[in-house]
């Protein structure tokens, strides 16, 4: 029997974080995925990971920080290095990979935002 479990894109539940942006999110045991649909203009505030993260570029392009990425660029997020902001410079759809048990870190934002926000 494979260890391997399929999950077609019909099986994944999606919800809009308080910015509006769509995401859905895959667990394992040890490790967490999280899809990101924005529209252009949206902004994930300011935000970072308790252990880091790398973050993959699917379609469209964003701005992580000062960089400029489109389909196919990654970076990498090292705990703790403060906090950074994602800007949707057109529709776009990004992919997060980190830790099961990281924890998002923000400034304070507010509790509405705080408890809402997963990019």
């Amino acid at each position: 029997m494979s260890a391997f479990t399929a999950v077609p894109a019909s099986g994944m539940r999606w919800e809009r974080n308080v910015l509006g942006s769509e995401v859905t999110r895959l667990r394992t045991d040890g490790a967490m995925l999280t899809v990101v649909h924005g529209r252009a203009g949206d902004v994930v505030p300011d935000h970072g990971y308790s252990k880091g993260c790398v973050t993959f570029v699917v379609s469209g392009r964003i701005q992580v920080g000062g960089a400029i990425l489109g389909p196919g660029d990654a970076g990498t997020y090292t705990a703790p290095g403060g906090y950074f902001s994602v800007k949707f410079l057109e529709d776009s759809t990004y992919v997060v990979a980190r830790s099961a048990d990281d924890e998002i870190t923000v400034p304070d934002i507010g509790e509405r935002a705080a408890h809402n926000l997963d990019a």
